[in-house]
Protein backbone atom coordinates (compact mmCIF):
# COMPACT_ATOMS: atom_id res chain seq x y z
CA UNK A 1 0.00 0.00 0.00
CA UNK A 2 1.22 3.14 -0.56
CA UNK A 3 1.49 6.32 1.31
CA UNK A 4 0.35 9.34 -0.11
CA UNK A 5 2.57 12.16 0.36
CA UNK A 6 1.47 14.86 2.89
CA UNK A 7 -0.25 18.21 1.88
CA UNK A 8 1.54 21.18 3.23
CA UNK A 9 -0.49 23.48 4.93
CA UNK A 10 -0.51 26.63 2.72
CA UNK A 11 -1.75 28.85 4.88
CA UNK A 12 0.33 27.79 7.92
CA UNK A 13 3.38 27.99 5.24
CA UNK A 14 2.46 31.24 4.09
CA UNK A 15 2.21 32.57 7.97
CA UNK A 16 5.70 31.20 9.11
CA UNK A 17 7.10 32.68 5.53
CA UNK A 18 5.48 36.07 6.82
CA UNK A 19 6.36 35.86 10.36
CA UNK A 20 10.62 35.21 9.34
CA UNK A 21 10.43 37.84 6.68
CA UNK A 22 8.37 39.90 9.31
CA UNK A 23 11.41 39.17 11.62
CA UNK A 24 14.46 39.69 9.68
CA UNK A 25 12.95 43.13 8.59
CA UNK A 26 12.28 44.65 11.74
CA UNK A 27 16.03 43.48 12.64
CA UNK A 28 17.42 45.86 10.03
CA UNK A 29 18.61 49.43 11.16
CA UNK A 30 17.18 52.00 9.02
CA UNK A 31 19.10 52.91 6.16
CA UNK A 32 20.29 56.83 6.06
CA UNK A 33 17.70 57.56 3.37
CA UNK A 34 14.81 56.67 6.02
CA UNK A 35 16.58 58.92 9.25
CA UNK A 36 17.26 61.92 6.96
CA UNK A 37 13.48 61.76 6.06
CA UNK A 38 12.51 61.38 10.03
CA UNK A 39 15.74 64.79 10.15
CA UNK A 40 13.33 66.83 7.23
CA UNK A 41 10.16 65.31 9.44
CA UNK A 42 11.31 66.74 12.41
CA UNK A 43 12.73 69.85 11.50
CA UNK A 44 9.33 70.84 9.56
CA UNK A 45 7.72 70.26 12.92
CA UNK A 46 10.53 72.81 14.66
CA UNK A 47 9.42 75.41 11.89
CA UNK A 48 5.96 75.29 13.07
CA UNK A 49 4.48 78.85 14.87
CA UNK A 50 3.04 78.90 18.26
CA UNK A 51 4.38 75.10 18.85
CA UNK A 52 3.78 74.15 22.85
CA UNK A 53 6.68 74.86 24.54
CA UNK A 54 6.89 71.03 25.74
CA UNK A 55 6.63 70.10 21.99
CA UNK A 56 9.06 72.03 20.78
CA UNK A 57 11.67 70.61 23.32
CA UNK A 58 10.58 67.07 22.37
CA UNK A 59 11.35 67.71 18.81
CA UNK A 60 14.86 69.45 19.18
CA UNK A 61 15.80 66.90 21.61
CA UNK A 62 14.74 64.05 18.82
CA UNK A 63 16.42 65.93 16.33
CA UNK A 64 19.52 65.46 18.33
CA UNK A 65 18.89 61.83 18.34
CA UNK A 66 18.42 61.79 14.75
CA UNK A 67 21.01 63.77 13.87
CA UNK A 68 23.86 61.40 15.76
CA UNK A 69 21.95 58.50 14.80
CA UNK A 70 22.65 59.35 10.82
CA UNK A 71 26.29 60.03 11.88
CA UNK A 72 26.77 56.88 13.08
CA UNK A 73 24.71 55.34 10.41
CA UNK A 74 26.93 57.01 7.61
CA UNK A 75 30.24 56.13 9.08
CA UNK A 76 29.08 52.40 9.50
CA UNK A 77 28.31 52.53 6.04
CA UNK A 78 31.88 53.56 5.35
CA UNK A 79 33.45 50.88 7.72
CA UNK A 80 31.25 47.94 5.67
CA UNK A 81 32.53 49.35 2.10
CA UNK A 82 36.09 49.40 3.37
CA UNK A 83 35.56 45.90 4.71
CA UNK A 84 34.58 44.35 1.64
CA UNK A 85 36.78 46.14 -0.74
CA UNK A 86 39.90 45.04 1.09
CA UNK A 87 38.46 41.86 2.01
CA UNK A 88 40.49 39.93 -0.25
CA UNK A 89 43.81 41.11 0.43
CA UNK A 90 43.92 40.87 3.80
CA UNK A 91 42.79 37.63 3.77
CA UNK A 92 45.58 36.72 1.22
CA UNK A 93 47.76 38.82 4.32
CA UNK A 94 45.95 37.16 7.13
CA UNK A 95 47.38 33.66 5.25
CA UNK A 96 50.67 35.02 4.88
CA UNK A 97 51.26 35.87 8.16
CA UNK A 98 49.78 33.33 9.72
CA UNK A 99 52.79 30.87 7.95
CA UNK A 100 55.06 33.39 9.05
CA UNK A 101 54.07 33.34 12.87
CA UNK A 102 54.01 29.57 12.45
CA UNK A 103 57.68 29.20 11.13
CA UNK A 104 59.23 31.89 13.69
CA UNK A 105 57.70 30.00 16.89
CA UNK A 106 59.13 26.85 15.35
CA UNK A 107 62.29 28.17 15.39
CA UNK A 108 62.18 30.07 18.29
CA UNK A 109 60.92 26.66 20.26
CA UNK A 110 64.31 25.14 18.51
CA UNK A 111 66.77 27.84 18.98
CA UNK A 112 65.79 27.78 22.95
CA UNK A 113 66.76 23.88 22.99
CA UNK A 114 70.03 24.26 21.50
CA UNK A 115 72.90 24.01 23.92
CA UNK A 116 75.15 26.88 22.04
CA UNK A 117 72.28 29.51 21.22
CA UNK A 118 73.17 32.57 22.97
CA UNK A 119 70.36 34.82 24.66
CA UNK A 120 70.83 37.91 21.42
CA UNK A 121 70.09 34.52 19.28
CA UNK A 122 67.12 33.45 21.33
CA UNK A 123 66.18 37.27 22.00
CA UNK A 124 66.02 37.92 17.99
CA UNK A 125 64.07 34.63 17.33
CA UNK A 126 61.47 36.15 19.90
CA UNK A 127 61.65 39.08 18.62
CA UNK A 128 60.73 37.66 15.28
CA UNK A 129 57.68 36.22 16.88
CA UNK A 130 56.14 39.43 18.42
CA UNK A 131 56.86 41.08 15.47
CA UNK A 132 54.49 38.55 13.53
CA UNK A 133 52.29 38.73 16.38
CA UNK A 134 51.99 42.58 15.76
CA UNK A 135 51.44 41.64 11.72
CA UNK A 136 48.63 39.24 12.34
CA UNK A 137 46.75 41.82 14.35
CA UNK A 138 47.49 44.88 12.08
CA UNK A 139 45.49 42.17 9.28
CA UNK A 140 42.47 41.39 11.61
CA UNK A 141 42.02 44.18 13.69
CA UNK A 142 42.85 46.76 10.87
CA UNK A 143 40.97 50.40 11.76
CA UNK A 144 37.80 50.20 9.18
CA UNK A 145 37.94 53.98 8.82
CA UNK A 146 40.93 54.34 6.96
CA UNK A 147 42.07 52.90 3.71
CA UNK A 148 43.81 49.72 4.16
CA UNK A 149 47.75 49.72 3.23
CA UNK A 150 49.35 46.23 2.55
CA UNK A 151 51.80 44.56 4.21
CA UNK A 152 53.47 43.13 0.96
CA UNK A 153 52.73 45.64 -1.59
CA UNK A 154 53.59 43.93 -5.29
CA UNK A 155 53.50 47.98 -5.99
CA UNK A 156 55.37 51.11 -5.49
CA UNK A 157 56.49 49.19 -2.23
CA UNK A 158 59.18 52.09 -1.35
CA UNK A 159 56.12 54.82 -1.28
CA UNK A 160 57.05 57.04 1.60
CA UNK A 161 53.46 57.89 2.84
CA UNK A 162 52.13 54.52 2.49
CA UNK A 163 55.36 52.88 4.36
CA UNK A 164 54.84 56.01 7.30
CA UNK A 165 51.24 55.30 7.56
CA UNK A 166 52.11 51.51 7.68
CA UNK A 167 55.11 52.00 9.68
CA UNK A 168 52.81 54.61 12.38
CA UNK A 169 49.89 51.80 12.81
CA UNK A 170 52.01 49.14 13.44
CA UNK A 171 53.99 51.23 16.30
CA UNK A 172 50.02 51.99 17.71
CA UNK A 173 49.27 48.12 17.61
CA UNK A 174 52.24 47.39 19.49
CA UNK A 175 51.50 50.48 22.33
CA UNK A 176 48.00 49.16 22.12
CA UNK A 177 48.77 45.67 22.85
CA UNK A 178 51.85 46.84 26.00
CA UNK A 179 48.62 48.92 27.28
CA UNK A 180 46.28 45.43 27.68
CA UNK A 181 44.35 46.71 24.38
CA UNK A 182 44.54 43.15 23.12
CA UNK A 183 41.40 43.51 20.98
CA UNK A 184 42.81 47.06 19.90
CA UNK A 185 39.26 48.39 21.19
CA UNK A 186 40.34 51.58 21.85
CA UNK A 187 42.31 51.55 18.90
CA UNK A 188 39.93 51.48 16.96
CA UNK A 189 37.43 54.14 18.38
CA UNK A 190 40.53 56.63 18.23
CA UNK A 191 40.38 55.91 14.22
CA UNK A 192 36.82 55.79 14.25
CA UNK A 193 36.28 59.10 16.41
CA UNK A 194 38.96 61.35 13.96
CA UNK A 195 36.96 60.03 10.72
CA UNK A 196 33.85 61.26 12.54
CA UNK A 197 35.83 64.53 13.33
CA UNK A 198 36.35 64.65 9.57
CA UNK A 199 33.25 64.09 8.75
CA UNK A 200 31.83 67.44 11.11
CA UNK A 201 34.58 69.38 9.78
CA UNK A 202 33.78 68.88 6.32
CA UNK A 203 29.85 69.39 7.39
CA UNK A 204 28.94 66.01 6.50
CA UNK A 205 26.88 65.53 10.08
CA UNK A 206 26.03 67.44 12.37
CA UNK A 207 28.44 68.01 15.59
CA UNK A 208 25.91 66.78 18.07
CA UNK A 209 25.32 68.55 21.59
CA UNK A 210 24.89 66.21 24.76
CA UNK A 211 22.28 63.73 24.66
CA UNK A 212 21.30 61.66 27.38
CA UNK A 213 22.39 58.09 26.54
CA UNK A 214 18.91 56.34 27.89
CA UNK A 215 17.01 58.65 26.05
CA UNK A 216 19.00 57.90 22.92
CA UNK A 217 18.13 54.15 23.30
CA UNK A 218 14.55 54.57 23.82
CA UNK A 219 14.42 56.35 20.71
CA UNK A 220 16.40 53.85 18.61
CA UNK A 221 13.99 51.50 20.06
CA UNK A 222 10.57 53.48 18.94
CA UNK A 223 12.48 54.15 15.43
CA UNK A 224 12.88 50.52 15.08
CA UNK A 225 9.76 49.52 16.29
CA UNK A 226 7.67 51.67 13.98
CA UNK A 227 9.91 52.01 10.79
CA UNK A 228 7.83 49.24 8.67
CA UNK A 229 4.88 51.67 9.37
CA UNK A 230 5.46 54.80 7.96
CA UNK A 231 8.34 54.75 5.61
CA UNK A 232 8.58 54.39 2.10
CA UNK A 233 9.64 51.25 -0.18
CA UNK A 234 11.66 53.37 -2.14
CA UNK A 235 13.71 54.70 1.07
CA UNK A 236 15.23 51.15 1.75
CA UNK A 237 18.42 51.78 -0.25
CA UNK A 238 21.16 53.12 1.37
CA UNK A 239 22.51 56.76 0.54
CA UNK A 240 25.48 58.49 0.43
CA UNK A 241 26.11 61.41 2.18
Amino acid sequence: MKHQPQQKDSKTNANSKFTRNRGSKESIPPSAGKIKKKIRDTQRTISKKDLPADVLTEAKRRLRVLEFDLGEKIIDDHERDNATKYHKVKHFERKKVERKLKQAKKAFQEASKKSDATPDIIAQHDEKVKDMEIKLLYTTHYPKTVPYISLFPQENENDAKSLARKTKLLNEIKQAVADDDTDLIKLQKRYRDAYKEKLIERKIIQPIAPVDIEEMQVDKKEDNDSSSDGDDNQDDFFEKA
